[in-house]
């Protein structure tokens, strides 16, 4: 790998440090609902807070509709994107008394991460081999955890001190913005292979079942985050979910960490994995509910399927989307795209139905989640395997 290599490498896993800004504030979402607006349900507040992951695609799509049409650079994009994230812990401290302004808060989180966080992807793809991409993949994941661990943590500290303190973490955004614009080129996307100037080409049908299953990973996922300070509001505050969701995304550091060598020996199999570590984690959380350490055991194993799930689905799609015309598209529906709307629809869907069939039970909640994961994980395993079978007999013939 040579010097300017290393250098976009280096750059991408610093800004992967801050991609998960919305793990500031999950420490404090019983804050929220117990003392901001107690007159709103877990729910509603699960679902303000979500709505982060609504604006996340419509800003993806909008601005990979632009970077397609060369109208702008990815670089552009990005440094944009970092400015509205730090701008967002400035107008916490403006407006933070209306229930709307929590709704507010996090339509601009959405649209700032749907501007930055699919095109560091897009960096990736763009300046990679492949080996080199899986590679970078998993080290990246590897420091988005971290960055979540830092942020959980200073988020949960600062929401002990007033509800929106974890949103003045996204400052962090502006020197973000600074080290893109000094050592990421300024390129525009070269015209489109198949001679449309619009950049309509089209993407390989594969490419859908990965973000489907992107969306379905994220929706199980963030059942974890979204219910872990109400599951374990008779053991600590705040500042103990953040300590939680630290376990959460240090089981994504451990496992980014060999995610390359996994994905290499096994394939899409890793994937089935990943859920398989969910459903242990989850069904740990639903049945030691009063132990605290067992609770962290849980959701390290949980947070290990987030550094090898996610980077399978982009790895692959970063394979499938070889028309770089066309990868600002391909990226933004894998990496933004599918998982902000499975966390979006993740308490939409998760949390009304378990609370109409076993109330207000965090635990209920994991263990129904849990083997929903389950039933996904054999169903890539079963597909995975159908696949290598029906690939053996064209080889054969």
């Amino acid at each position: 790998m040579d010097r300017q290599k290393k250098k976009i490498m280096w750059t991408i896993l610093i800004v992967a440090v801050i991609q998960m800004p919305g793990l500031a504030l999950t420490p404090g979402i019983n804050q929220i609902k117990t003392t901001a607006f107690s007159g709103m349900s877990l729910g509603m507040v699960q679902t303000a807070l979500a709505c982060s992951s609504l604006a996340q695609p419509v800003a993806a799509f909008s601005v990979a509709a632009l970077i397609n049409r060369r109208l702008v650079t990815k670089k552009a994009i990005i440094i944009f994107g970092l400015c509205l994230l730090a701008s967002d812990g400035l107008l916490a401290i403006l407006f933070h008394t209306e229930f709307w302004h929590l709704i507010m808060l996090s339509l601009v989180l959405g649209i700032s991460t749907g501007c930055f966080l699919s095109n560091m992807f897009g960096i990736m793809f763009d300046s990679f081999d492949d080996i080199e991409r899986q590679a970078v993949a998993g080290y990246q994941t590897s420091f988005i955890n971290a960055g979540g661990i830092m942020m959980s943590l200073l988020g949960g500290f600062l929401a002990t001190l007033m509800w929106y303190g974890g949103y003045l973490v996204l400052f962090v955004g502006l020197p973000a913005a600074v080290l893109v614009y000094f050592t990421i080129p300024g390129y525009k996307v070269p015209a489109p292979e198949n001679g449309d100037k619009k950049g309509s080409g089209k993407l390989n049908p594969k490419i859908y079942y990965y973000c489907v299953l992107s969306l379905l990973f994220m929706m199980s996922y963030s059942v974890c985050g979204a219910n872990i300070s109400t599951h374990i509001a008779g053991l600590g505050d705040s500042s103990v979910a953040g300590i939680a969701i630290a376990f959460l995304m240090g089981g994504g550091v451990f496992s980014g960490i060999f995610f390359g060598r996994l994905s290499n020996k096994v394939g899409d199999y890793a994937m089935s994995f990943a859920l398989c570590s969910v459903f242990v984690g989850y069904m740990m959380l639903s049945v030691f509910t009063r132990s605290l350490v067992l609770t962290f055991v849980a959701v390290f194993l949980t947070g290990m399927s987030l550094s090898i799930m996610i980077p399978r689905c982009i790895y692959m799609v970063s394979t499938l989307a070889t028309d770089k015309s066309i990868s600002a598209t391909a990226t933004a529906l894998v990496s933004v795209v599918a998982p902000s709307s499975g966390s979006f629809l993740s308490p939409i869907i998760f949390t009304n139905i378990t609370t109409a069939l076993f109330g207000n039970s965090t635990a209920a909640r994991y263990r129904f989640v849990g083997f929903f994961v389950l039933a996904v994980a054999i169903a890539i395993a079963a597909i995975t395997t159908a696949g290598k079978k029906k690939a053996s007999r064209e080889v054969k013939t």
